[in-house]
């Protein structure tokens, strides 16, 4: 048991690591995090790896990297039935593309967002269907 729990912690502390480097923007960090979390690749753990190593490899710059992560993640979630995460990885997913606007990239983006909101609208998830919603608004403007 104590093998399992050490592990555990540490992709615990990976995950967190690496969520704070993105939201902090910090490059030298993300590429740390995710060096040390990209070998526990298809794990649930709050969320599921495949989701952080999508966002860490969007904050490097290595936007087919986070691609491939997304695509594993949403894989990850459809196939174990975890629909709050799916959503989520939805939406991360459609903002990356959405900020990186290659040709067809925009019309992916809406497919998964309608995915994250059918969702998120019969989960009673708000917070994310607000967020979804308010993106849509941007792109109108």
């Amino acid at each position: 048991m104590g093998a399992i729990h050490n592990t555990w912690n540490r992709v615990s502390s990976y995950c967190g690591v690496g969520l704070a480097a993105v939201i902090q923007g910090d490059i030298g960090a993300a590429q740390r995090a995710y060096d040390d979390l990209e070998p526990w690749r298809s794990l649930m753990w709050v969320t599921t790896t495949d989701r952080i190593l999508g966002l860490l490899a969007q904050t490097l710059g290595k936007h087919d990297l986070a691609i491939q992560h997304f695509e594993e993640g949403l894989e990850f979630c459809r196939d174990g039935g975890v629909r709050p995460e799916l959503a989520w990885s939805c939406s991360d997913y459609a903002e990356m593309l959405l900020d990186r606007d290659e040709p067809g990239d925009r019309d992916k983006a809406i497919e998964l967002q309608d995915e994250a909101l059918a969702i998120t609208q019969e989960l009673g998830m708000r917070p994310l269907t607000e967020r979804i919603l308010a993106r849509r608004e941007i792109l109108r403007a």
